[in-house]
């Protein structure tokens, strides 16, 4: 299911994609609520890259392609942030995960 949905009880479920599934770019589209246009724009840029080659299959986005897809719209978009600033914010955001991900293994 690519929406939000009630269950039964009432209770809201948030979309939670397959780790191993792969979107086209209408998918994309819809899930990122990024116009394909855009998102063509933003693979130019390599603020995001498909895990198929363009050239030959078309565009696919895997789920963390989809979630970068969604922070690349809310900076440029939302936040009024030209592309080099997404860029180097994408860059810094991927790096402190990856510190956090070093103290967390670090700690044990």
């Amino acid at each position: 299911m690519t929406r939000t949905q009630e269950n039964p009880d009432g209770a809201i479920q948030v979309f939670e994609p397959d780790p191993d599934a792969v979107y086209t770019i209408e998918a994309a589209e819809r899930l990122a609520h990024v116009p394909r246009r855009r998102i063509a724009v933003f693979c130019k840029y390599r603020l995001v890259s498909p895990v198929v080659d363009p050239a030959n299959h078309g565009f696919y986005f895997n789920e963390e392609g989809i979630r970068t897809l969604r922070r690349i719209e809310y900076l440029h978009h939302t936040c009024d942030i030209n592309l080099q600033g997404v860029r180097m914010i994408l860059s810094l955001m991927n790096e402190v995960e990856r510190l956090q991900a070093e103290a967390r293994w670090l700690r044990q």
